[in-house]
């Protein structure tokens, strides 16, 4: 496995039409939407593509006027979309309600382009373009087809040395009704990990063992992987912190306030996607925690999906004074 390697870094999942309730409505009474880009990949992938890195996303889009919206706006962050395909179906969707500290989601992607079209996808081909792939655990959970196109691209990604990052992204409502046999697949998955991002409470339920023993459980469990990233948020408190350990030392932030809070979704995904330069830059463990964390909180203040910004503004973000004035 490497990491500077050539090629683009490869994001695979499936892109979505996010739409918003307006503040302080609920979507059972809703009058109007605000429409956003989504989708945990392709946030990640924007933001990696916003700090200079050559990213392609790896998709399915409909064969319609929102398939279109969606790769437009990709391109508009500077993601490639030469290797995504088009197919027949919808594209997916999913509603918010709420969106500061607290919201409700509720998906609409069931029988999506993606969902019914990903095997379409030729990872042998895809392989030599790729310098890193990323994909998180959402493409697990939405059915046979694209699950299996997940686990054909990382053991064609690990086969050929590619650097392999995969976030869990556990989602709950995606998950309910499916067999033990298909939550065994991001078990598979992990297996094939190099940079894993999940939390002791993901590890634990992945692995069956307690969450105190987790991430030892899983270093131990699995010879590939190289390091486990995961941010921890304090509810009551309003704050956040990053944990990043590997195999020989562990750094965690302290607690850092999110401020005024006005969009939390895709904040996860901004660590990633800062974690992931970092390792990429060749930052030191505490470094890579620091700017993932900054890039999290500063999302929370960004509507939207994605992360919006410059190299510039991320590195003089103080995640710990988030409400200062820049002048």
């Amino acid at each position: 496995m490497s990491v500077d390697q050539p090629g683009s870094i490869l994001c695979f999942g499936e892109v979505l039409l996010r739409l918003s309730a307006e503040r302080g409505t609920k979507l059972v009474n809703a009058q109007r939407f605000d429409a956003h880009i989504g989708g945990s990949e392709a946030n990640v992938g924007a933001l990696l593509a916003q700090l200079g890195h050559s990213v392609q996303m790896v998709t399915v889009l409909a064969r319609s006027s929102l398939g279109h919206q969606c790769e437009a706006e990709l391109r508009r962050v500077g993601i490639g979309t030469s290797h995504s395909v088009r197919a027949e179906g919808r594209q997916g969707l999913y509603f918010l309600e709420g969106g500061g500290a607290a919201g409700r989601i509720i998906y609409d992607r069931g029988g999506s382009a993606f969902a019914q079209n990903a095997n379409l996808l030729d990872w042998s081909a895809l392989v030599g373009h790729a310098s890193w792939f990323h994909l998180s655990g959402i493409d697990l959970a939405l059915g046979d087809i694209a699950a299996e196109a997940a686990l054909d691209a990382v053991k064609t990604m690990a086969s050929a040395g590619v650097a392999i990052s995969f976030d869990v992204n556990h989602r709950a409502s995606l998950w309910e009704g499916r067999s033990k046999s298909e939550l065994a697949r991001v078990r598979d998955v992990m297996a094939l990990t190099d940079y894993l991002f999940a939390s002791p409470r993901d590890l634990a339920r992945t692995l069956g063992c307690e969450i105190a023993q987790a991430t030892q459980s899983a270093f131990g469990t699995f010879d590939r992987l190289t390091l486990i990233a995961s941010t921890q948020r304090l509810l009551q408190q309003q704050r956040l912190s990053v944990r990043i350990a590997t195999r020989e030392q562990a750094h965690e932030t302290n607690g850092a306030s999110l401020g005024c809070v006005v969009d939390r979704i895709g904040s996860g995904d901004a660590f990633a996607g800062a974690v992931i330069d970092g390792i990429l830059r060749g930052a030191s463990l505490e470094e890579c925690a620091n700017f993932g964390l900054a890039a999290a909180i500063s999302k929370h203040g960004i509507a939207g999906d994605r992360w919006i910004g410059t190299r510039e503004e991320l590195e003089s973000f103080n995640p710990f004074s988030p409400g200062d004035v820049r002048r």
